[in-house]
């Protein structure tokens, strides 16, 4: 069989993980599989009141410490991933942002609340019309000083990421006419769209699209990628690159009394365990907790919480269809690549079986991700494993003992990630024993895989290479599937250029009825999963230890934490 060409390893391999795993807490820096964040959970002695829900009023004062994976960029309209977000969710702000709270799941309701806007209106979906909240200005650096945050400074951020030619984001703003956005006084702004549009509000909440940028930076006073401006509840104090991004308060932000904390202070840790070590020794407020170290580390740390949400990315596998020479044009060799992962035993021994086995919208989305469950029988066969039957497929496509190399991430603040290699090693496994030669290949995340918009992530890479990676933590259903699957993005990872699902995706985008689309969207989904465009894997239920001096602490979404969730705590002296 073919799990027993490759599971003793991986359990060898697992083994001595769980052994460096209790040593990272003496100060090893070696890491755990990468994963993201899902209802709270009490850990062994944890403090009765879990965070959020701390008795007392809020005190001021005290620098949170958090940690970014990577360094951030300070232009997030060039280089859009977690770290760069979320220094932007602290020094900028968004028209509107997500609601969260005291449990845990709210933030997966994906509801807005007012940032910088008061409202959006729309009596058809195309003419959205929006008002900005009094009383918000920019931060007093120069050229901007201060001034205040009006129509004009919207309508440029959505030209300039229009304009932007290695702005990776662009394509999914095709539904903005940028001819057609009008601004009748300083605190209106009026956006024509294209066509129809229902899930607007999504996009200017969209801390992937949706950072106000003064407009200073579209008339080029001062450069974005050196300076970060914005109007958000922190000011960049210092950057020093591979050590640290500090952020301190900023006294005017337009939310009177917050933030609580004087600043927040970002390390640059790149891996999991390493976070874990500084955590447990207190130099973390909060991190990001493997589950095969959830016993060890709440054992290390009693007065914690610990908080799980839902997966808000996946793991999944990418083939080259944009080269019509590709295999992978064939659905049947798709088919079969994804017949050959053996994702209960993944499950089992990489995520300790706190695992989401989720197609490719990630269940952090709620009604809105495609379950399994969901697929007909003959579809959800080509996502169980099924060894025998992929070779059988191979053959009849006449696809056999090709070569190919497996590409998968590593960051590039670290020389390796374990965790991450234990896993594209085993899946490589699973790849081999169906007749397919691969080779292991580790790519750098930032030179390699992002690339300024130019890497494998926007689909640059050979036939003969299967990629391994997470899918971008959206925040709205059309944004994973315009910005994956429809021919016009330029996000589209595997290059795929169906006149079918391009027309599904352009109805489903004009639909305002909520059901409506919500079947719409759904439907594109199954539609898909039966032509395998993008293959899941999975991915690991996420879990965040906070320590017992955090209060109020609410979770917000990934790239959006900073002003959803770090902006509202205070530190308990």
């Amino acid at each position: 069989m073919a799990e027993q060409q490759y599971w003793p390893a991986l359990s060898r391999r697992l083994a001595r993980r769980r052994l460096i795993g209790g040593l990272a807490v003496a100060g090893a820096t070696l890491s755990v599989a990468g994963l993201a964040g899902c209802s709270t959970t009490k850990p062994r002695g944890a403090a009765t009141a879990p965070a959020g829900q701390a008795a007392g009023g809020p005190q001021q004062g005290g620098t949170y410490n958090a940690a970014l994976a990577t360094n951030a960029t300070l232009d997030p309209q060039t280089l859009s991933q977690a770290p760069t977000n979320t220094l932007a969710g602290a020094v900028m702000s968004r028209p509107f942002r997500y609601k969260t709270g005291a449990d845990p799941s709210t933030i997966t309701n994906h509801d807005v609340e007012p940032d910088l806007a008061a409202s959006a209106e729309s009596p058809d979906a195309i003419t959205w019309t929006i008002k900005l909240r009094p009383g918000a200005t920019f931060h007093n650096v120069s050229p901007v000083n201060g001034h205040a945050v009006e129509a004009e400074d919207v309508k440029a951020t959505y030209l300039r990421a229009l304009k932007l030619p290695n702005n990776p984001n662009r394509g999914a703003l095709g539904m903005i006419d940028p001819d057609q956005i009008q601004t009748p006084d300083k605190s209106t702004v009026v956006f024509k769209l294209n066509y129809p549009y229902a899930p607007f509000r999504g996009i200017l909440a969209s801390p992937a699209y949706s950072w106000i940028f003064p407009r200073e930076a579209l008339a080029g006073s001062y450069e974005p990628a050196k300076t970060m401006i914005g109007s958000g509840p922190f000011l960049v104090d210092s950057v020093t690159p591979d050590v640290e991004f500090s952020v301190k308060k900023n006294t005017s932000w337009f939310e009177s009394g917050r933030p609580y904390v004087t600043g927040i202070r970002f390390a640059v840790i790149p891996t999991q365990a390493q976070q874990e070590a500084q955590i447990t020794s207190g130099h973390l407020d909060d991190a990001q907790i493997g589950q095969n170290d959830l016993d060890m580390m709440t054992r290390s740390n009693p007065n914690a919480a610990l908080i799980k949400i839902p997966p808000s990315t996946g793991a999944n596998i990418y083939t080259q269809q944009g080269d019509p020479t590709s295999v992978f044009m064939d659905v049947r060799v798709r088919r079969a690549l994804s017949m050959a992962f053996d994702r209960e035993s993944l499950a089992k021994a990489v995520f300790n079986n706190q695992y989401v086995n989720s197609l490719f919208v990630p269940t952090f989305l709620g009604k809105w991700s495609l379950k399994m469950e969901q697929l007909d029988a003959r579809v959800s066969g080509y996502y169980k494993y099924d060894p025998t039957e992929a070779k059988m497929m191979l053959r009849n496509a006449g696809v056999t003992n090709q070569s190919f190399k497996f590409a998968f991430t590593i960051s590039s603040n670290s020389s390796a990630d374990p965790g991450r290699n234990n896993t594209a090693e085993t899946l490589n496994s699973m790849i081999n024993a169906i007749g397919f030669k691969t080779t292991p290949t580790p790519i750098d995340f930032a030179k390699d895989y992002i690339d300024s918009g130019k890497g494998y992530r926007q689909g640059f890479y050979p036939k003969d290479t299967i990629v391994y990676g997470n899918s971008q933590a959206f925040t709205e259903v059309d944004d994973f599937v315009f910005g994956y699957f429809h021919s016009k993005s330029t996000q589209n990872q595997v290059r795929v250029s169906d006149p079918s699902l391009d027309a599904m995706i352009d109805k489903a985008r004009t639909i305002v009825d909520e059901d409506a689309r919500l079947k719409a969207y759904l439907d594109i989904q199954k539609y898909v999963a039966d032509k395998a465009y993008i293959i899941p894997v999975g991915w690991g239920l996420g879990f965040w230890m906070v320590q017992p001096r955090v209060q109020n602490y609410q979770q917000g979404s990934t790239a959006g934490v900073a002003v959803e969730t770090y902006a509202k705590v205070w530190l308990k002296a």
